[in-house]
């Protein structure tokens, strides 16, 4: 693994060597609790042909958003670009209409007050858009949680919960929803074997269309 440089290596209960790719280019191994440096070193090197496509892949897309929470700055909203407008006061700290208000107050603290705002929102529209869809599939998960993820959109427990980031809220809406039909999907079939993928193709027949655009603007869905 000389060459090819290595962010971190989770060990957990799982059974199986995986990597993983984040936006900023880095790579993280998530490997057994036991397996052996010499085999996650193989496994590393195994991949190095798809590693070095997906770093090369990465250094071509839009680069990273980094806010600086000013007057007229984008944020993201279900896809929608809304500009930032710093208000003296207001009904409410922070409002969303054809800008995104913020309350002159709160800029000692607008990131996390932001944060705070996205995760309510997560937790409503992601929670309806999920409703429909468990209307529609008939999967039906244990319990559907809004986390400070930073590294996964979604994910599915081994409880049979399922979890998304509150980034998500960023994305337009068919993104999110291929991030909760891949979810519900994994309640049935935990891996990402062809017959995942079937699955989430019958209930969603263009859902590589939307893994791709989320592949290629996730370094834009920030505060």
């Amino acid at each position: 693994m000389d060459d090819i440089p290595v962010e971190k290596i989770i060990r957990s209960r799982r059974r199986s060597i995986a990597l993983v790719i984040t936006p900023d280019g880095n790579l993280i191994v998530r490997a057994p609790l036991k397996a052996p440096a010499a085999m996650i070193n193989k496994f590393v090197n195994e991949k190095r042909s798809w590693i070095q496509k997906k770093f090369k892949e990465i250094k071509q897309r839009p680069a990273a958003t980094v806010h600086e929470y000013v007057e007229g700055e984008t944020f993201f909203y279900l896809g929608r670009a809304y500009p930032l407008h710093i208000v003296e006061s207001g009904n409410n700290p922070i409002e969303r209409a054809d800008r995104l208000c913020v309350c002159r107050t709160l800029l000692p603290d607008i990131r996390h007050r932001l944060k705070c705002w996205y995760m309510q929102e997560a937790q409503r529209e992601i929670y309806t858009r999920c409703m429909w869809f468990l209307m529609t599939t008939g999967y039906t998960p244990e319990s559907i949680r809004i986390t400070d993820a930073r590294q996964r959109w979604g994910s599915c427990t081994s409880t049979g919960g399922l979890n998304f980031s509150w980034r998500l809220i960023q994305a337009p809406l068919e993104i999110v929803d291929y991030v909760i039909v891949h979810e519900l999907v994994h309640l049935r079939q935990p891996d990402h074997s062809k017959k995942f993928w079937s699955k989430v193709e019958e209930i969603m027949p263009d859902y590589e269309r939307r893994r791709e655009w989320l592949r290629e603007n996730e370094r834009l869905l920030r505060i």
